[in-house]
Order: C-alpha cells, then structure tokens, then sequence
C-alpha cells in the first residue's frame, strides 16, 4: 500500500523549511535566501540537499507521507542545516556532517544524527537490476549501475579476497 503527501503537506514542510531558514538568519545575524524545494525524491532517502547555482532541498513525500508528523521535526531542519553550511563555506571545506553542521543542529535545539530511522514498510522501492561477475575466488552481484559503469570502461572493480579483476558472467 502506498501513501501521497497531500498538497496541503507539501506547503506545511514548504512552512516548517522556511521557519527553519530563517532560524539560522537569526543565529547568524544574516539573511539566507529559502532554496528551492521539490517534492520529488524516492527509495530510502528521506531528503536531500543540492548545492550549486540553483540550491535545491528534495523530500521524500512516500516517507514524509507515511510518519508525517516525525518527518516535519526531523528532515526539514536536517537538510536545512546543509543549505546553511553552503551558504557559509561555499568552497567545500567542511565534512557534511561535520562540526559545523552538528553545531548548528544543536542551535536549532536537535540532536545532530546522520541517518533516519523511519518505518519504510509503505513507502516504495525501487530495485536496481542485478548482474552476476566473477573473480578467481567466488560470484560477486553487482547493481545496475555498478555494472553499466564497467561495461562504459569508467570503472574496474577488483575482489577483495583475491584481488582480481571482476568479469561480467554473461
């Protein structure tokens, strides 16, 4: 069974994100401009935030839809607080997760964890297609994309074990 974030939730996280734009104005003495937001990111990842000459916060609306109430106190301020750190060191010279970030995190009054911990049970996965190599030692499963980044000559990947070179078992 899948869930849909409603229009009237989708403008409620489009609320809570500009709250907590303007929290970190506030915190920093400075204006920060709220970025765009879509509502169009899928799988596991309940947000995302893209930096560069249009910054852009993705939700997930299948997690934000299905435990809506815990995704509006936690992803919001979380992808915020990356938007933050790129407006103030725009040259990348800090870890994602890093300090910073975890400094202001705990501004806003939160506890600066990396990863959810949503129920994902009624949102909806998307599965990459499998391809099966082999090395000296044992079969290995590589992803989709794993396995076309090989087959285009950008990427080799090499067994652990044996440290041989994996081929694709057509």
């Amino acid at each position: 069974m899948s869930v849909f974030l409603s229009s009237e939730q989708q403008q409620e996280l489009l609320k809570i994100t500009r709250h907590w734009v303007a929290e970190a104005g506030q915190l920093y003495s400075r204006h920060f401009p709220t970025p765009e937001v879509r509502f169009d990111l899928r799988g596991q990842t309940a947000g995302q935030y893209r930096g560069g000459d249009r910054p852009c916060i993705r939700y997930n609306t299948g997690i934000a839809a299905a435990q809506f109430d815990a995704f509006c106190k936690r992803t919001p301020p979380h992808e915020v607080a990356h938007y933050i750190m790129d407006c103030l060191h725009p040259r990348k010279d800090i870890k994602p997760h890093g300090r910073e970030w975890r400094d202001l995190m705990r501004a806003y009054g939160l506890e600066p964890t990396r990863c959810h911990d949503y129920d994902l049970d009624k949102v909806p996965q998307r599965r990459q297609r499998r391809f099966t190599y082999t090395c000296a030692c044992r079969e290995h499963e590589l992803s989709a994309t794993r396995h076309n980044r090989v087959q285009y000559g950008k990427m080799e990947y090499r067994c652990t074990r044996c440290g041989e070179s994996l081929r694709f078992k057509s």
